[in-house]
């Protein structure tokens, strides 16, 4: 019997250890295979703050605070949580746009992120949570 619990016992802690480590690698391959978004010229951090949730949103990601200039002027990319970016066409997500000057400032960055314009159609789907801007 006593055999029985030390064979029950180690197995138990192998099986816990497994579990550790395994929660450990894919916990840091997680982070390691974050993808970027494009969200256009970012001239600075409270920019960055402003668009990067924009941008991320289109893919239904979350921003996880880091964002580069790639080219200076030009284009700039927010982190996101992603692990890839699938193809969109149609609409995209953009959080909750109140009013035609704030799709006007959403709506370009979400088209950005999708690597596609702004056909300057936008709409709320959910009053208060999430708009959709139209893409050509």
């Amino acid at each position: 019997m006593n055999q029985i619990k030390n064979g029950f016992k180690s197995v138990t802690k192998s099986i816990f250890a497994l579990l550790l480590i395994v929660s450990v690698v894919f916990g840091f391959a997680n982070n390691a295979f974050a993808l970027d978004v494009k969200a256009g010229p970012i001239w600075n951090n409270d920019d960055a703050k402003a668009k990067c949730p924009v941008a991320a949103q289109v893919y239904d990601a979350e921003w996880n605070g880091q964002w580069t200039t790639t080219v200076w002027g030009e284009m700039s990319v927010c982190g996101t949580d992603l692990s890839y970016i699938p193809p969109m066409s149609g609409n995209v997500f953009a959080g909750p746009i109140w009013n035609q000057d704030d799709a006007e400032f959403k709506c370009p960055v979400a088209a950005f992120a999708a690597e596609k314009s702004w056909n300057g159609q936008w709409a709320t789907i959910i009053p208060g949570k999430m708009s959709v801007c139209g893409l050509s």
